[in-house]
């Protein structure tokens, strides 16, 4: 079976988005801060398996249904695995994290490592990534020294993603057609590389109003048959956004990777993370992201970022109380607040007193 066909969830149709864009573009690394591509490397050949963005040195932020089957193993490395029809798993390779790739045959010294630690969202249904809560990190093995991707909620602000004309942009090196091959090259050192797209490409991706996304991917599942088969199925606008309206879009080999607005004075900002959506590029059904900003408390509480700091509350003067009267002053109730998020990883504890490994380079992910 083609390997990018088991990162599809549902049938056929339903599928999720891991892959380039479609009717996309070429695009240049230094307008992605910290773009990234997860990868298994298995024997002499590394896979392209899904997007992701550097957001601190030893994280990377990418979509739960990407590593829900990685497992982490005695030597301090997660490895990928596949999961046959009768429900058994086989290991599949080592997974990687290769950033700052343009062209994934180039591969500049100090860009790829290995991952030492993966949390998935506590509230993501194996899966079931159409049920929201799509959101993974993963702990590099090393550091990562070059740019890092701004998230909204946390590190930067996207601001109206509805305003007219926002520039609205998805990465990718998924497939450049619902029906388009993969293609193969070799890297530097001879290890052959396989992707939908070996080429970063980029496409323009308007967001949908969630009121019409409901009812356009309703019509849509309608028509492939599937209302038995996803039953009640709602786009949640708080957690979820919607984008696309046909023409250009996220495609197999997507998933994971970064939804951005750019503004002409600043970086660009996260905005949302390829979750999933009905094929790819068809016209009145959109693309389903992740709204970055309703998981920054998650991804802080994990990563330690720190949240941006809450805005001053005005002070109200005192009012001077007529003689003979007094103020009695109200004690604020105490403000409770609820412990971070459990970690969940499929699997994997989490992170208690863990003695990290060694560094290890990209091309030492060997199995």
């Amino acid at each position: 079976m083609n390997r990018y066909l088991k990162l599809a969830v549902g049938t056929a149709i339903l599928a999720t988005l891991s892959g380039c864009m479609v009717a996309g573009r070429d695009a240049d690394i230094a307008d992605w801060p910290g773009m990234a591509s997860v990868q298994t490397v298995s024997g002499s050949t590394i896979y392209h398996e899904c997007g992701a963005t550097m957001i601190a040195p030893e994280w990377a932020l990418t979509a739960a249904h990407c590593v829900e089957n990685a497992r982490m193993e005695a030597n301090g490395r997660a490895a990928q695995y596949l999961e046959g029809d009768n429900g058994q798993m086989t290991r599949f390779g080592t997974l990687a994290v290769a950033a700052g790739l343009g062209d994934l045959t180039v591969v500049p010294k100090d860009t790829v490592f290995a991952v030492r630690r993966i949390v998935i969202h506590p509230g993501y249904r194996r899966g079931a990534p159409e049920q929201g809560n799509d959101i993974a990190l993963l702990r590099i093995a090393g550091s990562w020294d070059g740019p890092l991707m701004p998230l909204d909620g946390l590190t930067a602000s996207a601001g109206d993603l509805m305003q007219p004309y926002a520039d609205i942009v998805a990465a990718g090196y998924g497939k450049l057609g619902e029906t388009a091959q993969g293609q193969e090259g070799v890297a530097r050192g001879g290890r052959h590389v396989r992707a939908p797209s070996l080429i970063l490409q980029e496409g323009y991706v308007p967001v949908v109003d969630t009121g019409v996304c409901n009812s356009q991917i309703r019509d849509r599942i309608n028509e492939a048959g599937l209302a038995a088969a996803y039953p009640g199925l709602v786009i949640d606008g708080v957690t979820q956004l919607c984008a696309g309206i046909g023409g250009s879009d996220a495609c197999q080999g997507d998933s994971g990777g970064p939804l951005v607005i750019r503004k002409s004075s600043s970086s660009p900002v996260q905005a949302g993370v390829v979750s999933w959506g009905m094929g790819c590029a068809r016209e009145e059904s959109p693309g389903v992201y992740m709204r970055v900003s309703a998981f920054a408390p998650w991804v802080s509480a994990v990563t330690g970022l720190a949240l941006p700091a809450a805005p001053p509350v005005a002070e109200v003067p005192s009012a001077t109380p007529p003689a003979g009267e007094t103020v009695e002053e109200e004690t604020a109730p105490a403000v409770q607040t609820d412990p971070p998020a459990a970690e969940q990883a499929s699997g994997i504890p989490p992170e208690t007193g863990e003695t990290p490994p060694a560094e290890e380079s990209a091309q030492d992910t060997g199995n």
